[in-house]
């Protein structure tokens, strides 16, 4: 089998910071290659040396020779490179430049000139593929940060490109999605694509890569083909679980006073009302979960919460969206749009009225608890995408306020990040309760004492611990789930 791309990295910097050193890689065609390691490890880079990201996007000083079937990299122009590379990023945003979903997914088309009969049956073949076809005259800013991921993925597929790079594909998808993502991979493979993703959740993966290469302080330390994986070996390199079917829940239900009452309320985005009726209480020292499918009113309901939309809510906390703004801090999923100063530790201080030296004190022990301490000094922007997610989280614990709302807290994070965040998500919930919007059963099952299951126009809110099983098979839409199970309240 032919290699595909070779790459032979001597040195990668972004100025003083030394990302990669002596990292040799081949990608045979037709493979599914995973790269994986710890948040900052250099996963990101590498994808964007590889499709010629940097430095057509990003800049930095290379040391080294990258080949795309042969040949340097650097001799293809950007046109004759975009008929060879597909990109799905991190953050789908990135990569939108039409307000409606079905327009953004022929962009592409139209941009390599097919003819319109065919290039309609595509998009209409790909919308099918991914489950989207009822947004297809949705804006894209209307969407939930799954469904953009969705529809990120369905304009890479207009391309039929040889190589297909992903970055944290999985990050912002339902567990359903997921399920239907990797047989798009499988589907992708039979088609003879190369697939290269950088991912952190392993357990769909599991059966679908060839090879899964771990990365280490910017060197490749491990390689392992699919039959070599195990979870003794994940838990030994601080990876994603293998099999969250085995994971039971840490936290006790709570027994605890209410600190906050929802009562009754409705949720619209737009003309269209997304959730009816909801009412739930929120206990002293409490974090609860919300699951649901892609696109089934979670964010808004976070938003909501929050100020963010909706001008009228019966809550406690709060007697107008006024009170709601100022007594609530909500971590956004596109953590990007929180950050705005010139270096991390500013970011923090930013968040302190008064920076007494018992403020700078704790901010000093929150950058080493995230291991953010070395970054201190650099811009937030330099971070990667799960130092900029953990930054964000201790912005809010620094906030003072009633409530905190995390959505997606630790979408693209390794398990030792997630797990940092998890115990550090519990030590402030001593002070605050939390709400966590989630997809990812490891950190619910580790963090969380009860779990709000949002379905189409139910709710039911139970304890986590004794539930696992109702709340795997909720994820996986296996059935009806909103049975006579045990209310926390």
């Amino acid at each position: 089998m032919e290699n595909i791309l070779e790459a032979e990295i001597r040195t990668f910097s972004y100025g003083e910071d030394l990302i990669l050193k002596n990292l040799k890689l081949f990608i045979r065609k037709g493979e599914i290659i995973v790269l994986t390691g710890l948040s900052g490890c250099g996963k990101t880079t590498l994808l964007r040396l590889l499709n010629r990201l940097i430095p057509s996007f990003y800049d930095g000083d290379l040391e080294g020779e990258i080949k795309l079937l042969g040949k340097d990299i650097a001799t293809y122009k950007k046109g004759e490179l975009a008929r060879y590379i597909g990109n799905v990023f991190q953050n789908p945003k990135d990569q939108f430049f039409c307000d409606v979903v079905e327009d953004e997914i022929a962009l592409v088309g139209e941009n390599l000139g097919l003819d319109s009969n065919q290039l309609r049956e595509k998009v209409e073949e790909v919308m099918d593929l991914l489950g989207i076809s009822h947004l297809r005259k949705q804006s894209i800013f209307e969407l939930s940060g799954g469904e953009r991921q969705k529809v990120a993925i369905a304009g890479t597929l207009i391309y039929d490109t040889d190589i297909i790079f992903f970055d944290e594909p999985s990050s912002s998808l339902d567990y359903d999605s997921i399920r239907k993502f990797g047989e798009i991979l499988l589907k992708l493979k039979a088609m003879g694509k190369t697939i290269v993703m950088a991912e952190h959740r392993l357990y769909y993966l599991k059966n679908i890569f060839d090879r899964l290469i771990y990365i280490n302080d910017g060197m490749i330390q491990d390689m392992f083909q699919s039959e070599q994986l195990n979870n003794e070996k994940c838990r030994e390199l601080e990876l994603r679980t293998l099999n969250e079917k085995e994971l039971l829940s840490e936290i006790e239900p709570i027994d605890t006073k209410t600190y906050i009452k929802i009562n009754r309320i409705n949720i619209h985005q737009g003309k269209r009302k997304l959730i009816e009726n909801l009412a739930f209480d929120i206990h002293e020292k409490e974090i609860m979960g919300v699951i649901g499918s892609n696109g089934i009113g979670k964010t808004t309901l976070a938003k909501a919460l929050c100020g963010l939309s909706e001008k009228h809510l019966d809550v406690s906390y709060a007697k107008n969206k006024k009170e709601r703004i100022k007594n609530t801090y909500f971590v956004l999923q596109d953590v990007d749009a929180q950050i705005f100063l010139d270096t991390v530790e500013n970011e923090l201080i930013f968040c302190k009225n008064k920076n007494t030296e018992s403020d700078l004190e704790e901010i000093r022990n929150y950058l080493k608890d995230i291991n953010l301490w070395h970054k201190k000094t650099s811009h937030p922007q330099k971070l990667s995408g799960g130092q900029k997610q953990r930054l964000a989280i201790i912005t809010s614990f620094l906030s003072n306020r009633k409530l905190i709302v995390l959505d997606e807290p630790t979408s693209g994070l390794d398990y030792r990040s997630m797990r940092i965040i998890s115990e550090l998500i519990i030590k402030k919930a001593e002070e605050v309760p939390i709400i966590i919007i989630t997809h990812d059963l490891e950190l619910l099952f580790k963090t969380c004492h009860s779990v709000l299951m949002i379905g189409d126009r139910n709710y039911k809110k139970i304890a986590v611990k004794g539930n696992e099983k109702i709340i795997m098979d909720f994820m996986y839409k296996k059935e009806n789930l909103f049975k006579d199970v045990g209310y926390v309240e």
